[in-house]
């Protein structure tokens, strides 16, 4: 693996991809989802999970937005351009509402605002693999 990317095993077949520069957090997140069984990767940054994006496909995928390198509108817009990851979900999470729009428009399906809750993570997941809306806030 590449420096910044980490897998973890799991007993479920649906891949997680966590992107974010803040590590305490990726591993927060990790710990949380893992514990509900999904296989999760991490990148730090863009660059990376472009790089972990090249060789795999997650199922769904985490993304704060300013990040070092490339930032998470720059992944979603790379995405775009990748019709092998069409079918790739992606939840936003941030800490600053006024990035909603533009991640909705770059095919975002969900947008969340930190800090949120392991409950609030765990249900988002579960409502965008399941191709159901999450409640706003």
């Amino acid at each position: 693996m590449q420096q910044g990317l980490t897998q973890g095993g799991s007993v479920m077949s649906q891949t997680i991809l966590i992107v974010d520069d803040d590590a305490e957090l990726r591993m927060l997140y990790r710990l949380i989802l893992e514990r509900e069984g999904y296989t999760v990767a991490e990148a730090a940054n863009g660059m990376d999970a472009l790089r972990y994006l090249n060789s795999q496909t997650p199922d769904l995928i985490i993304m704060d937005v300013l990040m070092p390198l490339l930032g998470g509108e720059g992944v979603m817009r790379k995405l775009q351009q990748s019709p092998a990851l069409d079918n790739v979900r992606i939840i936003v999470l941030t800490a600053y509402p006024r990035f909603r729009d533009s991640a909705l428009f770059l095919r975002a399906d969900q947008f969340l605002v930190k800090p949120v809750t392991p409950q609030q993570i765990v249900a988002a997941v579960r409502a965008t693999l399941a191709g159901q809306p999450y409640p706003d806030e």
